[in-house]
């Protein structure tokens, strides 16, 4: 068994027992940060023993949901240069490098947000192509915990928007996608 580590982001009813509701319902491998006297949003930081990551995010999930909170997100990791730098233990300019195509063999992802002074990347595209192209230490089980929590949190956003559609255009939407 591995230990995926990852992040999922939730909406909690107000209350006290719903901390040991995540416990209870199998959350005891996650520090969880809400305030459960307001409920609100909150983040649980995972560290899931597990056969795939995979496995361990959609159990997480379920368990989550059984306990009644709304699952928001999985933490598709959006990142600066500089903490694409960090996490590879690199030059900020070297992760500059490899964005402009400077240096490495070009295809860098491009910025899933672009701005002026800081864009932010999808770590899963970015430690995929590290990874692919040898430039790295990115671990192939850092490479699956992004993906998977790329995809995770891609379905739950698309889940909760379908929900503002009528039945037949939902339906329409999905036939028309999958």
């Amino acid at each position: 068994m591995t230990v995926y580590s990852f992040e999922l982001h939730f909406t909690a009813p107000a209350g006290e027992e719903v901390i040991d509701a995540l416990y209870e319902a199998g959350w005891d491998d996650a520090t969880v940060s809400l305030d459960p006297g307001e409920g609100g949003p909150g983040v649980a930081a995972f560290d899931r023993e597990s056969s795939t990551a995979v496995e361990a995010v959609a159990s997480a999930i379920s368990q989550g949901r059984a306990a009644g909170v709304e699952i928001t997100g999985a933490s598709e990791d959006l990142v600066t240069l500089a903490e694409i730098a960090e996490r590879t233990g690199r030059s900020f300019a070297t992760a500059d490098h490899w964005a402009a195509g400077r240096r490495g063999p070009g295809g860098f992802p491009a910025p899933k947000v672009r701005r002026p002074r800081v864009s932010l990347w999808s770590w899963a595209e970015v430690a995929t192509w590290l990874h692919e192209n040898r430039l790295a230490e990115v671990s192939p089980m850092e490479v699956e915990v992004a993906r998977v929590c790329e995809v995770a949190d891609s379905l739950i956003r698309a889940h909760r928007l379908q929900r503002r559609l009528p039945a037949e255009d939902r339906a329409r939407l999905c036939h028309a996608v999958s």
